[in-house]
Formats: structure tokens, sequence, C-alpha cells
């Protein structure tokens, strides 16, 4: 396998090594304290089982419930059944549906907005808004209060 180095002031070395290197994460599994990729085996509810366990869920995004409401399950089979499972493609290119539409209109009705562009996940609407503002030749400061 052909290596891909990394070259600096200081030394070459393979790009990967680093990764290689790194143990830590599977020392603290072996003790039983890793935090991630924990199996759910159960509804995404303020309760889930881990492990066979019940455990509170602290750290879930359906802080208010809407993963296991009966309204929004049954919502959710009816548009699985108009919309399949999945986009085929990204907004930008040919995921957009009707009902993308639908709930920004009346998103923005709701705020008293002339439109409303939703995004899947905090770090999406990050990237989509902070790469319109800003470009190449632009920096940003953060100052913290």
């Amino acid at each position: 396998m052909k290596k891909t180095l990394v070259q600096s002031k200081r030394e070459t070395k393979d790009l990967f090594q680093k990764c290689y290197d790194y143990t830590q994460a599977r020392e603290v599994m072996a003790q039983g304290f890793y935090p991630y990729f924990r199996e759910i085996s159960s509804g995404q509810d303020t309760e889930v089982y881990i492990h066979g366990k019940k455990m509170l869920m602290l750290g879930s995004n359906s802080y208010m419930g809407l993963t296991s409401h009966p309204e929004v399950k049954e919502a959710a089979i009816s548009a699985i059944q108009t919309y399949g499972t999945g986009n085929a493609g990204s907004r930008f290119l040919n995921g957009t549906l009707d009902i993308h539409q639908q709930l920004e209109e009346r998103f923005a009705e709701y705020l008293g907005k002339e439109s409303a562009l939703l995004y899947g996940t905090g770090y999406q609407s990050n990237l989509g808004v902070i790469g319109c503002l800003v470009s190449p030749r632009d920096y940003l400061k953060y100052k913290k209060e």
C-alpha cells in the first residue's frame, strides 16, 4: 500500500500514523466509560433501553418528545406511503418535495416573515448561512462576551 506522506519543517511522516497511534478511545472503551455509539433498542423517547436496561435519555434532540408522539408517527407513516422512505437527492438538486415548500411557507407565516428556509440539522444551517455570508477572502472574528 502506498503511504500518504505529510511534510512539515520538522519531519516527514505517514499522514495516517497519528490515527494508528491513537489508542485513548480504545482504552476508555475497555474500561467501560466510552459514551458514544451506544446501541439503543427502543424508540427515541425520554426513556430508552440500552443493553436491555431502561435509562433516562438526557442527550436527545427529541426534547419535545415529538419522535414518539402518536400524531407525528401517523404523519410520518402517511408521508412514507406517498413519498417513500427518503429523498433521492439533496434539496439543492432534486430532493425538494412539495411538503418541504409547504412547511417552509407555514413556518414563515407563523413567524410573520416573507419566507423561511429549514435545514435538517444545526450543522447544515451553519454551513448554509455562513457560506452565504462570507467568501474565501473573508474572515470571521468571534468575541465571546
